[in-house]
């Protein structure tokens, strides 16, 4: 078993995941607002604040969990994603593959025969990596093309 930098290699198998820290930062925030949420007189007597504080304790950690857990699974036939719950899809399947780029972020969205959709974000570790292993291992009439990242800059000569 080799491992790189977000990326877990096991024969023909490749793991993708969040960057290592991400969920530790998230669960830390959300902590630190919940803390100054709680400390809140006014909303802390009631029982329905004290519940509601409790409830968003809850949902910070299962949304950290769900950071910590979530893989894109990457084997020789079908590709698998998610953190609790799985979605399976074999390469042979998709009849369709895009990247879209929206407020500044991109994903690759897989569609599958029987319905199914995967999307992989680029937030995950190794991004270009990923999308080049997708890339290899779906049909030939399928190709994710990643959009570029650069922004052109013009001069003030350049906007007349």
């Amino acid at each position: 078993m080799a491992r790189r930098k977000g990326l877990m290699m096991m024969g023909d198998d490749s793991t993708y995941r969040w960057p290592r820290g991400t969920p530790l930062f998230c669960l830390i925030g959300l902590y630190a607002l919940g803390f100054l949420a709680a400390g809140q007189p006014n909303l802390t007597n009631l029982f329905a604040g004290k519940v509601v504080v409790a409830t968003y304790f809850l949902v910070s950690t299962l949304f950290a969990i769900y950071l910590f857990r979530f893989r894109v699974i990457l084997d020789a036939t079908s590709i698998r994603a998610g953190a609790f719950f799985f979605k399976e899809i074999e390469f042979a399947d998709v009849i369709r593959a895009k990247y879209v780029q929206d407020d500044g972020r991109g994903q690759i969205i897989l569609y599958a025969r029987t319905g199914v959709r995967i999307s992989i974000g680029e937030t995950i570790n190794d991004f270009g990596a990923c999308a080049r292993a997708i890339n290899a291992r779906l049909p030939e009439h399928l190709v994710i093309i990643p959009g570029s990242r650069t922004m052109d800059v013009f001069s003030g000569g350049d906007l007349v």
